[in-house]
């Protein structure tokens, strides 16, 4: 989570940016960035790491340190695999696609 933070901070981009384009709650944001021994859910992870126009490599590091990865045996996360292989970090684009084929959105 830490790193997540520290990705977020370089961004350049305010809080209430990244928890929008993520889709989160402010508060739930809030949690995350204060409480060093949170550990976000899988989606939320994967929502701020597109919210943060994370890469393949850089998300695959973060969801990582939090305990989680992107498999090829999961629709979903090949679904995510494929949005960020192809720069698409609309949270909007990615849940539709998400939908499209029966699984959980994001944010």
């Amino acid at each position: 989570c830490t790193k997540l933070l520290e990705r977020a901070d370089k961004s350049g981009l305010l809080d209430s940016d990244i928890y929008k384009k993520a889709g989160i709650d402010r508060r739930h944001f809030s949690k995350i960035r204060c409480d060093k021994y949170h550990q976000p859910k899988k989606a939320t992870a994967i929502a701020l790491c597109i919210a943060l126009e994370l890469d393949m490599d850089q998300t695959k590091e973060l969801l990582g340190l939090a305990g989680y990865s992107l498999t090829n045996s999961d629709t979903g996360d090949l679904i995510i695999k494929f949005c960020i292989e192809r720069k698409i970090y609309d949270l909007i684009e990615v849940n539709e696609a998400l939908d499209y084929f029966g699984q959980n959105i994001l944010g």
